[in-house]
């Protein structure tokens, strides 16, 4: 299963942001890759979701990928 499989949009951008704070040298950047995080931070929660055929509820991305056992 791919990384892309696994993992919500949500849990990649934050990945993403962590790895370029971790990897610039730049002040300015580094400022505003924190401000990006505090930003993911304060995003309200993504709202469950219920799989129509199963029942099963979980986050949209993963419904959607998930395989129903009905």
């Amino acid at each position: 299963m791919s990384d892309q499989q696994t993992t919500t949009s949500r849990e990649r951008l934050r990945m993403y942001l962590v790895q370029a704070l971790t990897r610039t040298e730049s002040d300015d950047v580094q400022w505003h890759l924190k401000a990006a995080l505090r930003e993911w931070e304060n995003l309200p929660p993504t709202p469950l979701q219920e799989c129509p055929i199963c029942g099963k509820v979980g986050l949209p991305e993963r419904i959607q990928q998930h395989k129903c056992t009905n």
